[in-house]
């Protein structure tokens, strides 16, 4: 579901590069994702094996508003580098039913939106500055505001591997 890596880190320098992806709802809030170049890109990446590197992309996540219970789009699993969290809470939830009703806004390609009711509360976490997490975006999750929303994470993403095998990579360079 998730892990917090061991070490704090620096907050990376970076450059937007490119939009990519969009997911907002009727007021324009939600999730934005941005490519970066960031000199501190190797440092990022040092937390895996080399051999694993061009699996991964990096990305600038920003959130402004309640984030639904959701599974992501085409990403399988992310460690995001918290920048700025303003204590929001990740949940992570179970289906109460074997057919939960879901949804999916633009953008959405292989991830899908629930509805609370279908739902119940299993784990989470509170984020903060300069602390990773390592996340199975595939598993339904939502982030919850404590008060004003505005969290930043630069993130290590993959399109590729399943969120156990990131955990056995990120043993094997120490960082768990």
């Amino acid at each position: 579901m998730f892990t917090k890596l061991t070490k704090p880190f620096e907050t990376p320098l970076y450059i937007v590069t490119d939009g990519l992806k969009t997911f907002t709802g009727v007021d324009g809030r939600g999730i934005d994702y941005k490519k970066i170049w960031s000199p501190d890109a190797e440092k990022l990446f040092s937390i895996l094996p080399r051999r694993y590197w061009d699996d991964f992309h990096l990305t600038v996540m920003t959130i402004n508003t309640r984030i639904p219970p959701h599974t992501d789009t085409e990403i399988k699993t992310t460690i995001n580098f918290y920048i700025r969290t303003d204590n929001c809470r990740t949940v992570f939830y179970r289906a109460k039913t074997s057919e939960p009703t879901t949804f999916q806004i633009e953008n959405q390609t292989d991830g899908f939106i629930f509805e609370d009711s279908d739902l119940e509360a299993v784990d989470s976490f509170v984020a903060q500055p300069n602390e990773t997490w390592v996340l199975d975006v595939k598993q339904i999750h939502s982030v919850e505001p404590t008060g004003e929303v505005l969290r930043t994470a630069v993130t290590v993403g993959t399109h590729v591997h399943e969120y156990a095998a990131v955990i056995e990579m990120l043993r094997e360079t120490n960082s768990l």
